[in-house]
């Protein structure tokens, strides 16, 4: 990526999250600490963002008035480690040529920036996210984003223009999350546009995988999504017990295990 375009999706980073630090744009963005420096000295002394120990922040933030984090932030800042394994086990079931959705999760926007950094030779990906189509930059990802009505709240794109775009396409496989997963209701959100949106996503898809760390499990929100038996796979992180294990797996939902993309029979 060309250095002043780094710089610019950097910038528009740090004005986004409210902040952001060296390890975590180095790591997004695929290049050295020592990079991201230099770029955080530039955008700083251009007088576009301020520094901080260890990175940046907005300019015109100070201690005396600090940027109230938005749920949008606080998510992205929730199991980032559990999300991040999530996301490179989810990359077994992305296939070189093919056409996924993405949904406008935090998870599968750290899916989406593990694409960003291995890319396949060539892949068409379909969002609901504005979040993750500003993020994807690398030439192989070919970037589609679905019309329809934004919320604010939870960076996505969803309603009625969302599910009939969707409903016309041919895809391989669409990559889904929740606010909150039971045997008793599936897949939950909070929000019926989202709920539409993920159901002409599934519907127009070969394969559904739901990418879910372990902390939403037990929860249960407002809308059904869809059941966890009725996707192929659902990618979780280690923090399941032994008797949530063995009751999803007896109701005949399929766990993929992040680390090691294990089974849920190989779960101790």
């Amino acid at each position: 990526m060309p250095a002043d375009i780094r710089r610019a999706k950097i910038l528009e980073r740090i004005q986004r999250d409210g902040g952001a630090s060296i390890g975590e744009l180095a790591r997004d963005y695929g290049v050295s600490p020592i990079t991201v420096h230099r770029d955080l000295e530039r955008l700083a002394g251009d007088g576009l963002i301020e520094r901080i120990h260890g990175g940046a922040r907005p300019t015109g933030t100070s201690p005396t008035h600090i940027q109230v984090p938005t749920d949008w932030t606080k998510r992205l800042r929730q199991a980032q480690a559990q999300k991040e394994a999530i996301a490179a086990a989810a990359v077994h079931f992305v296939e070189d040529g093919g056409t996924i959705f993405v949904d406008s999760s935090t998870t599968c926007l750290a899916f989406a920036r593990h694409l960003n950094r291995h890319p396949p030779r060539a892949l068409t990906l379909v969002t609901n996210s504005p979040a993750i189509a500003l993020e994807l930059h690398a030439p192989a990802i070919h970037v589609v984003v679905t019309p329809g009505e934004v919320d604010q709240t939870l960076k996505m794109i969803g309603g009625r223009w969302a599910a009939e775009f969707l409903a016309d396409l041919n895809m391989e496989v669409a990559f889904i999350s929740a606010g909150g997963i039971t045997l008793e209701h599936g897949l939950t959100t909070t929000r019926r546009a989202l709920s539409d949106t993920l159901h002409a996503a599934l519907a127009s898809s070969a394969k559904g995988i739901g990418l879910i760390d372990s902390s939403k499990f037990g929860l249960s929100a407002l809308v059904s999504i869809a059941r966890p038996e009725e996707l192929d796979a659902v990618i979780v992180d280690h923090g399941l017990s032994r008797e949530l294990v063995d009751a999803y797996e007896a109701a005949g939902v399929n766990l993929v295990f992040a680390e090691g993309h294990r089974s849920a029979s190989s779960v101790a």
